[in-house]
């Protein structure tokens, strides 16, 4: 019998006060993972804790020349925000999720945001469209109210959704906010997207004009690696049209 993982949150500063959850972990398009990363940036929010497992890979993140676990919180203006700079091992994922809106439950928090991606709709008439799943009916009036629409079928994997359910079988208010994206490539045009309707909901100011900027540079580089491999197939084609003519 394979033995039970060992979990540690480990403490580097007092807690503030907190008020909700945020949660974005690598998924489609990177977009939670991005999201959570702006987020950390633009309001200065500050390491409080990490969680570590015995069983994660071996991996330290670099930060300013000092190594750090990649599963982090960070706290500040009323949030908790958790984030990991490693995909999570799918065996270790529910118990990685208990630990995380337990944590946020035993420091006070009432409430859970999920950030994720999803598959951009072919038919979509809206860029970047950001779509809600919610824990219970006072959830779905909040993102109603904020302009949020649910998604009314489907399914989600991963992470996201077993922070989801976790936190209602925890009777803790949870809002998933997924954007539409690409999944090819980081997306930080549906990210900087999410965050906006974030900002709206939470009444936040958020600077997403570097996202932005990094999703003009993205396409911009992407335009050009197609453009030089269409050219390299454009010069390739003659010599296999016309091969050589043996006398």
């Amino acid at each position: 019998m394979p033995e039970e993982p060992c979990f540690e949150v480990i403490a580097d500063r007092d807690m503030p006060d907190v008020e909700y959850l945020v949660a974005g972990f690598p998924g489609m398009g990177l977009i939670g993972g991005m999201a959570s990363e702006q987020l950390i940036n633009t309001l200065e929010l500050e390491q409080v804790a990490s969680l570590d497992c015995d069983q994660f890979p071996p991996t330290a993140v670099i930060f300013d020349g000092i190594p750090r676990r990649p599963v982090r919180f960070f706290a500040g203006q009323g949030m908790l925000l958790a984030k990991s700079d490693m995909v999570i091992p799918p065996v270790l994922t529910a118990r990685v999720a208990e630990h995380i809106i337990d944590f946020a439950i035993e420091n006070g928090a009432r409430e859970a945001i999920v950030f994720d991606g999803i598959q951009e709709r072919e038919d979509a008439e809206e860029d970047n469209k950001v779509w809600a799943i919610v824990s219970s009916h006072d959830a779905s009036e909040k993102a109603a109210a904020a302009g949020i629409d649910l998604i009314k079928r489907g399914a989600i994997a991963g992470m996201s959704s077993t922070l989801l359910l976790y936190a209602q079988q925890q009777n803790l208010e949870a809002i998933g906010m997924l954007a539409e994206g690409t999944p090819q490539l980081p997306d930080p045009r549906a990210t900087a997207k999410l965050l906006q309707v974030f900002a709206s909901y939470k009444s936040l100011d958020i600077d997403t004009g570097s996202l932005i900027e990094s999703a003009d540079q993205l396409e911009e580089q992407y335009a050009q690696l197609v453009a030089k491999t269409k050219q390299a197939q454009a010069d390739m084609e003659p010599q296999a049209a016309h091969p050589p003519l043996y006398g």
